[in-house]
C-alpha cells in the first residue's frame, strides 16, 4: 500500500521507479532552469527518526560526531555516526523540533541503522521511532524563489532552521538558495499544491545534483564503513566537532585530525556520459597498476553529462582517473566549494 504522501504525488503525475522512489521525469530540465527560477522538489529518498525522551541530548551527544548541545532549536547539524574504527554507518541531518531531535538520512539504510542505536539505549530514557511517513522532507531551491518567500519565512544563514505552524524550515549550502522543509503529510500535500503552480515540481535528482555542487556526501548501502568522516571532508563543513566527549570512533578520528592527516580526500568530478555510477564503484588510474584510487560517493546526471563526488587518494588526485576500469570513462575535476587547504 502506498503512504498518503506518496499517493498523493502518484495523483500528481509522479511515477514509481525501480527503486520504489517517486519520479517526476524532468529532473534534468529542473536542473537546466535553476538559474533562472525555482523549483519544489519530493524528497521522498529521505527518512526520519524521531529521537524523544528525557535522556535524548545525553545519548545522541555520546553517539554523534557533532555537538548536539550547540542545536537549541535554532540550527540544524550535519553529524556523522561511526563503527568503533570510525568508519562511517550514516550520516545524519540533525533537526531540534522542540525537546525532540529529527534525524533525517537516507531512507534505504534507515532500517539498520536503527536497529544499531537502538542497541545502545540501555536504560536511557530514549525513544528512536522510525516516523517517515508522517514527517515528509520536501527541498525547495534556485535562483528565484520569491513565490514562496512570500508564503514561509526562510532562514538567512546556512544551517539557520526556522520553525513555525507545525513547519521546520532550514537553509543549506550551496551555489544556489535552497531550503529543506520538514512537515506533516497533510501539510506537505497543501504546500505541494501552493507552490507548484509557481515552482517547477521535480524530485531528489535534482536534490542530489545540488548536493555533489555544494560539495555535501551522502552515506548510502554501498558506502556504509566505508570513509572516516575526515575522508568525505566532513570537518570542513561542520560535521565533527573536536571538543565534545567521546563517541564510537571518536578516537580514530581525533587521532586523524591531531596526529596526521587523511590519505584520501573527496573532489568533485564531471563525467561525459548520461548515466550516473552507482555510488561505492571504483575508481583507477589509467596504466595504472590495476588497484582502486578512490570509490563513488554520489553521482547524478543533467543534461550536459554527470557530476560526482568521489573519494581519492591524495597522491593520485592529479592523475588521469578513469571511473571503473583503467580505460573506462575519464573523471575531469571540477571545483568543490571549499578549500581542503586547511586540511
Amino acid at each position: 500500500m502506498q503512504s498518503q504522501w506518496q499517493q498523493f504525488l502518484l495523483d500528481q503525475g509522479a511515477e514509481l521507479d525501480a527503486d520504489g522512489q517517486l519520479s517526476l521525469a524532468n529532473s534534468h530540465e529542473a536542473i537546466d532552469q535553476l538559474q533562472t527560477r525555482g523549483v519544489i522538489a519530493s524528497l521522498d529518498h529521505l527518512g526520519c527518526i524521531r529521537a524523544s525522551g528525557a535522556d535524548v541530548q545525553d545519548f545522541l551527544q555520546g553517539q554523534l560526531s557533532n555537538d548536539i548541545a550547540q542545536l537549541q532549536n535554532k540550527q540544524v547539524q550535519i553529524s556523522a555516526y561511526c563503527n568503533p574504527k570510525g568508519r562511517m554507518l550514516a550520516q545524519f541531518l540533525v533537526v531540534p523540533d522542540q525537546s525532540d531531535f529529527l534525524l533525517l538520512l537516507p531512507r534505504n539504510i534507515l532500517e539498520p541503522t536503527l536497529k544499531r542505536l537502538r542497541m545502545f539505549i540501555l536504560r536511557s530514557q530514549v525513544s528512536l521511532d522510525d516516523v517517515s511517513e508522517q514527517q515528509i522532507c520536501l527541498g525547495v531551491a534556485g535562483a528565484d524563489l520569491s513565490p514562496a518567500k512570500d508564503k514561509l519565512q526562510f532562514p538567512d544563514s546556512d544551517y539557520a532552521l526556522n520553525q513555525h505552524d507545525g513547519l521546520l524550515v532550514c537553509k543549506l549550502p550551496g551555489p544556489l538558495e535552497r531550503y529543506l522543509l520538514v512537515t506533516s503529510s497533510a501539510q506537505a500535500s497543501a504546500l505541494w499544491q501552493d507552490m507548484a503552480t509557481t515552482l517547477m515540481p521535480t524530485d531528489q535528482h535534482v536534490w542530489h545534483w545540488l548536493d555533489i555542487q555544494a560539495g555535501l556526501p551522502n552515506i548510502l548501502p554501498q558506502t556504509v564503513e566505508e570513509f572516516v568522516p575526515q575522508m568525505v571532508n566532513l570537518e570542513l563543513i561542520n560535521g565533527v566537532n573536536f571538543k565534545k566527549g567521546c563517541y564510537p570512533g571518536q578516537e580514530i578520528v581525533a587521532r586523524m585530525h591531531y596526529l596526521g592527516k587523511p590519505k584520501r580526500r573527496m573532489h568533485h568530478f564531471s563525467l561525459a556520459q548520461s548515466t550516473a555510477p552507482v555510488p561505492g564503484t571504483d575508481v583507477y588510474v589509467a596504466n595504472g597498476n590495476g588497484q582502486s584510487a578512490g570509490k563513488i560517493v554520489l553521482a547524478e546526471t543533467d543534461a550536459s553529462g554527470c557530476d560526482c563526488l568521489a573519494v581519492i587518494q591524495n597522491d593520485k588526485q592529479n592523475a588521469d582517473l578513469r571511473l571503473g576500469a583503467a580505460d573506462g570513462p575519464k573523471l575531469v575535476m571540477a571545483s568543490l566549494p571549499y578549500s581542503l587547504e586547511s586540511a
